[in-house]
């Protein structure tokens, strides 16, 4: 019985105790705000601000069949002037002669001065060449854009026009002695480009 009432007066004093306390309202502004709240909200703000979304991945795979190209630059070739980036392509033949995968632009212009902007690349075995003529206003519209094409290698032969003797490296799908300067340019056959010779 006495232990029945002890703890009837126990309850009491419990009850009485939290009527007494600070009240969860805005008559009481000494009590601070919810804080789990406050906290759940900011770091729904951080994630989505610092965290790179899923539906992304962060690290992309390597192609292990992906061929790495030595980009040799750019090699200018203008109607009048001087010809530079000329070492480029010299480090093109070189890179690409010991079976190395490289790539160079070639800049060459038309009578009118439209430039023509051609990629050739090497993956260490054949050569790609990408022609855009798309700045040049008299081409015809059918013939202007980029166009593709392949060949198995470039080769470096001799002619003379003016008395002056040019070296010229151009694309083939001949075999390796069938083209000389003087072979037409066509399907099989493509100049890049001529220089002279420096006495």
């Amino acid at each position: 019985m006495k232990r029945t009432k002890l703890l009837f007066i126990f309850c009491l004093l419990l009850a009485g105790l939290t009527a007494c306390g600070p009240k969860d309202t805005a008559e009481n502004p000494s009590t601070p705000p919810d804080q789990s709240q406050s906290t759940t909200d900011q770091q729904t703000t951080d994630d989505s601000q610092s965290t790179p979304s899923t539906s992304q991945p962060t690290d992309i795979p390597e192609d292990p069949n992906a061929i790495d190209f030595f980009d040799c630059g750019v090699l200018d070739l203008p109607n009048s002037g001087e010809t530079t980036g000329r070492e480029n392509f010299e480090e093109f033949l070189n890179v690409t002669g010991v079976g190395k995968s490289a790539t160079i632009q070639i800049k060459q212009y038309t009578t009118e001065g439209d430039p023509i902007v051609s990629t050739l690349s090497c993956d260490g075995t054949a050569y790609t060449l990408k022609t855009d003529n798309s700045a040049d206003k008299f081409a015809a519209e059918s013939d202007r854009g980029v166009k593709e094409t392949s060949w198995k290698r470039l080769v470096i032969t001799e002619t003379t026009k003016n008395d002056t003797l040019y070296q010229v490296f151009r694309l083939t799908n001949l075999d390796e002695g069938a083209v000389t300067g003087e072979t037409p340019d066509g399907d099989d056959v493509c100049t890049l480009f001529q220089e002279p010779f420096e006495d």
